[in-house]
């Protein structure tokens, strides 16, 4: 389940990514200048997210006893 949650994470990054991208260009073909965003970039929000996915999934597992054999 959780490999259907981050794949789909992934693919809805990459359509925002491109769009946003699309959006920017558009725009600065109609003559407006953008400047660049300060704070964290979109790939740095995505790799926390997953990381924070994954330890959870980790924390989970551990106190469920998933180790026990």
């Amino acid at each position: 389940m959780l490999k259907y949650i981050t794949l789909l994470a992934i693919i809805y990054f990459f359509y925002w990514l491109i769009k946003h991208k699309l959006r920017q260009r558009k725009l600065e073909a109609q003559g407006y200048k953008l400047e660049q965003q300060q704070g964290l970039r979109p790939v740095t929000i995505l790799s926390i997210v997953l990381v924070v996915i994954y330890g959870g999934y980790l924390l989970y597992y551990l106190i469920s006893g998933g180790g026990e054999g």
